[in-house]
């Protein structure tokens, strides 16, 4: 049998340990999940309420409360079952199984360490993100206070306790059956002090009252009782926290003055919007403010969730006085998990004791003195007439929020912020979502429901789409050296297009193949967006070799960019040095096949022709007298002479020199 007669397996999965919380409601047992192999936290109720119906029910409520609530703020519920009776005068006690969370919570850090501003806002940020979210699930805390809110080593905030927690639909049902109020008097909103129907804007007042506190060192309101506090709450203004701690600036008092006004429409509309004046409001906080530390408020009641008697409005001081001196010490009926202060215990709830005129037997009354009647009629009288000022008040205010319609305004095509504030003006409550969009900007409004003109109900909810701008995709990172039509069909598949296509000439990449993309392969673009691709053509450029040396000409055809083959033929010239280029057969700066010939013609000095022998003549010949004849002279007649042989021009062929 383990501690406090617990068995030591819950369910034949949880081990139970060591209480590491007690309160009012339950206690918290530090627990080992067998099956899954991870630390839980266990809440269990005591056993002298476990046979109230009452508790029961609210024990449940909490777990259904916080089943349907996943998130990284709010401590998560695992399981939940009921304990069999141990022994003959055992009782069956519900359990619930939660995430075990370490850390401390608000409270033991302001009365540790402290909380620096910075850090207040930081903590309230985490805040606003669970009660943005479970008031988005329906679901509305009616006890956000510092016990309450749990800081993990890393600063991380969790929000727990939903034991009081209620649907939103279901906040009507504000009052007990005692007429009776569930709630901690420093953190009571008005409307949940007074005994009315509560809704987000409630839980908006109590994490200003912890914010509050956080900044200043207290509550914004304390007292001797903790009805005399809840009376505050409906009728008197709370202090500027300026007054409180003279280093905080002006912006701190302007936003408790809305953060805690009286009537909830004058408060922040929502969880979201409170959070966004909070980033706004640390923005403008001096970087060089120490930790708060609490003020020691004397007659300051005891800040645990407390059963507590409705106040009215145009109730008299007196009768709060007089209420809150009687009530019980310690009338708490919840507890949290995680609150490990020796005096989170409460006993046992009691009937907040009735004023001793409305008890006193008739017997009594004879003896009473004369004065005592015309007192009694008096407070009466006042009663009824408060009574019936707040009644009419509550029907005019019914009868105009029943007539009180506003127009939907137009909103589409405008950025986020403007259309936020453009129906914040006409009083009504927006709602954000994004959507990807190839037509609307970024940040832009697609559509919004219901549509503009639409007349609805002033504060009504109008739901908005914004735009994040085109979806983006990645250029597949394979497409140069595939074929055009691979990279075609590739981009259709990752939702792009092909571009147009441009051709370059490469002397090593084959005919329509990818050479570069245009974004380039791996970027992020938006969706159907169109990709440039250049291929190759399949030929080279042809270099310029003219006037070059055999042996550039040669280099240039063979060099990376160009591998061209060669073939060379030799010209006898006298107008060209011997070995320069004289002309090449494919023009320069034309398109050739890869790989293709072109032949050089190449200079060589003309061969000189050698001279003929000269003949003799009749001056080298021997003079003899000549022989006398009968005939006349004869003319000489020349020699032909015989052409001489010229050389032919040779030819070499090259590929690699």
């Amino acid at each position: 049998m383990g501690t406090s007669g617990l068995p030591d397996l819950i369910n034949d999965r949880y081990e139970v340990g060591e209480v590491i919380g007690r309160g009012g409601m339950a206690t918290v047992h530090v627990g080992q999940d067998v099956r899954l192999g991870r630390r839980v936290a266990i809440k269990i109720l005591r056993p002298e309420l476990a046979a109230d119906e009452t508790f029961h029910e609210r024990f449940q409520r909490e777990a259904h409360a916080v089943a349907s609530l996943n998130h990284h703020s709010i401590v998560a519920i695992y399981d939940t079952g009921e304990i069999r009776p141990q022994g003959p005068d055992g009782v069956l006690r519900p359990y619930i199984v939660m995430e075990y969370v370490p850390g401390r919570t608000l409270r033991e850090l302001m009365h540790g360490p402290g909380v620096t501003p910075e850090q207040a806002i930081e903590y309230m940020l985490g805040i606003m993100d669970a009660l943005s979210f479970s008031h988005r699930a329906g679901i509305v805390h009616r006890d956000i206070k510092p016990a309450n809110v749990k800081v993990t080593p890393d600063g991380s905030v969790k929000v727990m306790d939903f034991g009081i927690a209620r649907a939103v639909e279901d906040t009507q049902a504000a009052l007990t059956q005692s007429q009776a109020v569930l709630g901690t008097a420093q953190y009571l909103s008005p409307e949940q002090a007074s005994g009315a129907a509560v809704d987000p804007r409630s839980d908006l007042y109590s994490a200003a009252c912890v914010l509050f506190e956080l900044l200043t060192g207290r509550a914004p309101f304390v007292g001797e009782s903790s009805v005399a506090i809840a009376a505050q709450h409906v009728r008197d203004a709370p202090p500027a926290p300026s007054a409180l701690n003279p280093q905080l600036p002006p912006a701190v008092d302007r936003f408790m003055e809305r953060a805690l006004a009286k009537d909830p429409r004058d408060r922040f509309v929502d969880a979201g919007q409170m959070r966004r004046a909070l980033r706004e409001l640390g923005g403008q906080l001096p970087g060089n403010l120490g930790a708060t530390q609490p003020i020691n408020v004397a007659h300051t009641a005891d800040s645990h969730t407390k059963t507590l008697p409705a106040v009215g409005a145009g109730t008299p001081a007196a009768a709060v006085t007089a209420a809150g001196r009687s009530e019980d010490a310690e009338p708490t009926v919840s507890a949290q998990y995680g609150r490990f202060d020796d005096d989170a215990a409460a006993d046992d709830p009691a009937p907040v004791a009735a004023p001793a005129s409305a008890s006193a037997p008739y017997e009594r009354r004879r003896r009473r003195p004369l004065w005592v009647v015309p007192v009694v009629l008096l407070l009466v009288l006042a009663l009824l007439v408060g009574g019936t000022v707040l009644g009419v008040r509550w029907w005019q205010d019914q009868q105009v929020e029943q007539v009180t319609q506003v127009s939907v305004p137009q909103v589409t095509g405008m950025d986020s912020t403007t259309a936020e504030n453009t129906l914040r003006d006409a009083r009504l409550n927006p709602t954000f979502t994004t959507q990807h969009s190839d037509s609307v900007p970024d940040k832009h409004v697609i559509s919004m429901s219901p549509a503009a003109g639409t007349q609805v109900d002033q504060g009504s909810s109008v739901a908005v789409v914004v735009s994040e701008g085109p979806e983006n995709v990645t250029v597949p990172n394979d497409l140069v050296g595939q074929s055009l039509d691979y990279a075609r069909q590739s981009l259709q598949q990752a939702g792009l297009t092909a571009g147009p296509v441009s051709t370059v000439n490469s002397a090593t990449v084959p005919h329509n193949v990818v050479l570069s993309t245009d974004p380039g392969q791996g970027a992020s673009v938006a969706r159907d967006s169109a990709v440039k691709l250049q291929v190759s053509t399949g030929k080279v450029t042809v270099p310029d070799v003219v006037g070059r040396s055999r042996a550039e000409a040669e280099q240039a055809l063979r060099a990376d960019d160009v591998r061209l083959n060669y073939d060379v033929e030799i010209r006898e010239t006298e107008d060209a040095e011997a070995g320069t280029v004289l002309r090449q057969s494919a023009p320069a700066g034309s398109s050739v096949s890869q790989g293709s010939t072109i032949t050089l013609t190449v200079a060589r000095k003309v061969t000189p022709t050698p001279s003929p022998t000269p003949s003799p003549t009749n001056e080298d010949e021997p003079t003899t007298p000549a022989e006398p004849t009968d005939a006349a002279p004869q003319p000489t007649q020349p020699q032909p002479t015989q052409p001489q042989p010229t050389s032919r021009p040779t030819a070499s062929r090259g590929g690699d020199g």
